[in-house]
């Protein structure tokens, strides 16, 4: 048995996390984690048919910690998990280069997978679009669009990021050179070799993300939708399960759902 602490125990993916995880015989809650500055830290919350504390202190040992908190949050856990020796599964999107490149050298210590997106439909469609990027060519205009809840304070997505720079790298392009963010004014011809973002945030849907490479005659769409947050839930537990089988080192899903 797994022995589970989940940060961001109050957010919608953790609280998502404990549900699954709390009916899964293979895990045992160990920890459910919120801030420090959390006004219900100490406090019992109901998951499935117990009951867990609040805390803001990971005190008992632990096989391995999914994190779904911030930025802030991923990095103070980070440095718990460093000092414990306790594998981590990251789930934050937004992280500057300095964070990323931080969680880059903890995972020569420690176990690390980090993903914006633990779905295996977005990881399966990751496993082949680079290659349709590159049949395709330079023809085919791309345009990612991605769509949340309104809650969602970061854009676009760390998973239209991901496509986006999958795509990029198979054409030789880079996301920082070649990408753009939504269209205002008198922008002129599309230019080739463009790559176009687009974040929409309405009502209380969960995600969308669609990528269009339209060419000469013809338009092929990518599309993923997520019907609820459990099938990101079930993919942070499978990587976790995945995880506390590795050795030290910087994972993403794609290491998951690698045959063999």
């Amino acid at each position: 048995m797994i022995g589970l602490a989940v940060a961001g125990a109050r957010g919608r993916m953790g609280r998502c996390v404990l549900e699954l995880a709390a009916a899964d015989e293979r895990f045992e809650l160990r920890a459910a984690l919120v801030a420090v500055d959390d006004p219900r830290r100490g406090s019992r919350m109901a998951v499935g048919d117990r009951q867990v504390t609040l805390s803001a202190e990971l005190d008992g040992a632990c096989d391995v910690l999914i994190d779904f908190t911030s930025p802030a949050g991923t990095m103070a856990w980070l440095e718990v998990c460093q000092r414990r020796r306790i594998p981590m599964v990251m789930g934050v999107t937004g992280l500057d280069g300095d964070q990323a490149a931080r969680i880059r050298r903890a995972g020569q210590q420690i176990p690390i997978l980090c993903s914006a997106n633990f779905s295996l439909g977005i990881n399966s469609i990751l496993g082949f679009l680079g290659r349709l990027a590159r049949d395709l060519g330079d023809e085919y205009d791309i345009e990612i669009v991605e769509a949340h809840h309104r809650r969602k304070v970061d854009a676009p997505s760390g998973t239209a990021l991901t496509l986006a720079r999958e795509i990029a790298t198979a054409l030789g392009r880079s996301v920082e050179n070649d990408a753009i963010y939504g269209r205002q004014g008198q922008v002129g011809p599309r230019p080739k070799g463009q790559i176009a973002i687009h974040a929409v945030r309405m009502g209380d849907l969960v995600s969308e993300h669609e990528v269009h490479f339209s060419g000469p005659g013809e338009t092929v769409t990518i599309r993923h939708t997520a019907h609820s947050r459990a099938t990101y839930a079930a993919g942070a537990l499978r990587a976790a399960r995945w995880l506390v089988r590795a050795g030290p080192g910087y994972y993403t899903m794609r290491d998951v759902f690698a045959p063999g």
